[in-house]
C-alpha cells in the first residue's frame, strides 16, 4: 500500500494507511506525504517484495526484506519527470506490532542499504 499511499485520497488516506500501520510509522509516512506534494512529487512504479527472514519476538517481530524497487522512484508530478530510480536489491528491515484485532501492522521501516 505505500508505493500508492500518496494516490489515495485524503480524506481517506490516514484510515487506509491504519490498516496496515501504526504510528510512528503512520505519523511519519502521512507527513513525507505532504511535503511531497508541497514540492509537486509523487511515486511510480511497483515494489517487489523478497522476504528474507520473519523473527518473532515478545514485543512483535522484525521482518527482513529484500526489495526490487528498479521499477519504482520518485517523479515530478508536474512534469512526469523520474527524479529518482529505486534499486535491484534494497535491504529493508520492518517492525511489526499485532493488535488487538490480531492483525499485523508496520510500526517502523528502515532501509538498510543497497545489496541484500
Amino acid at each position: 500500500m505505500l508505493e500508492r499511499a500518496d494516490s489515495l485520497p485524503a480524506e481517506s488516506r490516514r484510515r487506509q494507511l491504519a490498516t496496515v500501520m501504526v504510528d510512528p510509522q503512520l505519523s511519519r509516512v502521512l507527513q513525507r506525504i505532504d511535503t511531497m506534494k508541497k514540492h509537486h512529487i509523487a511515486t511510480y512504479g511497483h515494489v517487489i517484495v523478497h522476504v528474507k527472514s520473519v523473527q518473532l519476538t515478545a514485543s512483535g517481530a522484525t521482518v527482513h526484506d529484500c526489495q526490487d524497487s528498479r521499477d519504482s522512484g520518485l517523479l515530478n508530478s508536474v512534469t512526469q519527470k523520474k527524479l529518482i530510480r529505486g534499486v535491484r536489491q534494497g535491504n529493508k528491515e520492518a517492525l511489526l506490532v499485532k493488535g488487538a484485532n490480531g492483525q499485523w501492522r508496520v510500526s517502523k521501516s528502515t532501509a538498510i542499504g543497497e545489496g541484500c
